[in-house]
């Protein structure tokens, strides 16, 4: 029987010509160092690559990505949330269910803590619900909720619900350059590092030498949220500031206040973020209706509230035309997680 065989891509180009990007001067100056990047021969960026168990999929993704570009300049990005309850199933040792009918997108708000509440539903319904031709979502914010407000995030769960690797932008509570390259590894398209789990903006700086396919998103409830004071800056504009002064181009703002409460959004806040020249990716209170109002103020983009009117339809219709659920069974996990930083 043949060894399994990886193929190994760029991320951004689909390249297989890549190579360890070394860095010179490391623990010995005659050794070269290698800091887990790779470069592409073909584009010239470095980055974590991906991995792909077979040339099915290493070509779908190579034509996923050739068709992106041709929308990519100039658009305006709508990425629904899908706030992920993981909680259950760390506490199940076996799953003998597909993994997409187990796990659970929630509709949460926050006080103090993301908290659950109302309405959810299967991965699979809202996931088909999102991707379908009259939503046409190309991108979705995964939250792991275990991850973000526990350090606990469920890698095995994970994986198996991130089924298209160029459309995935995930957020697992990252709190050092670690969580970032386990994130990577999943083969999602971007890394979200949120503010409220990031211990100092050190964690921002590595980032973005790493890889541009890293987001930053402020966390923001009347001030930018920290896991301490001295972590970074509790304005709101001097943390774009900062965060733009490190290089990123689009900046992720999430206003927790209206997230899940059917308030829409912060009029003033928006004015204010609409005057900074970076990409603002806003979210909190946003639904379809919301969206014209970003797009003309100026904004990248919108992270759309988890259950909007029009999500929450689709999905209705979803259940009535899809009754049953058409997942291929999952691998049963081993739950495993990273220790929370003190506070």
């Amino acid at each position: 029987m043949s060894d399994k065989v990886t193929l190994r891509a760029c991320p951004y180009c689909g390249s297989m010509d890549t190579r360890p990007a070394l860095l010179f001067g490391g623990p010995l100056p005659w050794i070269d160092h290698n800091d887990g990047g790779y470069q592409c021969r073909q584009c010239g960026r470095t980055a974590v690559p991906l991995d792909f168990d077979s040339l099915e999929d290493l070509r779908a993704f190579q034509k996923s990505i050739a068709s992106k570009a041709k929308v990519d300049d100039g658009r305006f990005m709508h990425i629904p949330i899908m706030p992920i309850d993981t909680y259950s199933l760390l506490r199940i040792p076996y799953i003998d269910l597909p993994i997409a009918q187990v796990a659970n997108v929630v509709e949460v708000e926050w006080d103090g803590g993301y908290r659950i509440k109302g309405r959810k539903e299967r991965f699979s319904r809202y996931w088909r619900a999102v991707h379908s031709p009259r939503y046409s979502a190309k991108e979705i914010a995964l939250l792991d909720l275990s991850g973000i407000q526990d350090g606990r995030p469920n890698f095995d769960v994970l994986k198996t619900l991130i089924k298209s690797k160029y459309q995935v932008w995930l957020d697992l509570g990252v709190r050092d350059i670690e969580d970032v390259f386990d994130a990577f590894a999943m083969d999602v398209s971007r890394t979200i590092i949120g503010t409220m789990t990031a211990p100092s903006m050190d964690v921002f700086e590595e980032a973005f030498d790493l890889s541009d396919r890293v987001v930053p998103c402020i966390q923001y409830a009347g001030k930018v949220l920290w896991p301490s004071r001295s972590s970074g800056p509790s304005d709101l504009m001097r943390a774009v500031s900062a965060l733009a002064d490190i290089g990123f181009e689009e900046i992720g703002v999430l206003d927790l206040r209206r997230i899940g409460r059917g308030q829409g959004i912060d009029q003033s806040l928006l004015g204010t973020l609409s005057e900074t020249d970076v990409g603002i990716i806003y979210g909190g209170g946003v639904t379809e209706l919301e969206a014209s109002a970003l797009r003309t103020a100026g904004l990248a983009g919108a992270f759309m509230d988890p259950f909007t009117p029009v999500i929450g339809d689709l999905i209705v219709e979803e259940d009535r035309e899809l009754p049953e659920e058409d997942v291929a069974p999952a691998a049963r996990p081993t739950p495993r997680w990273t220790t929370a930083p003190s506070e």
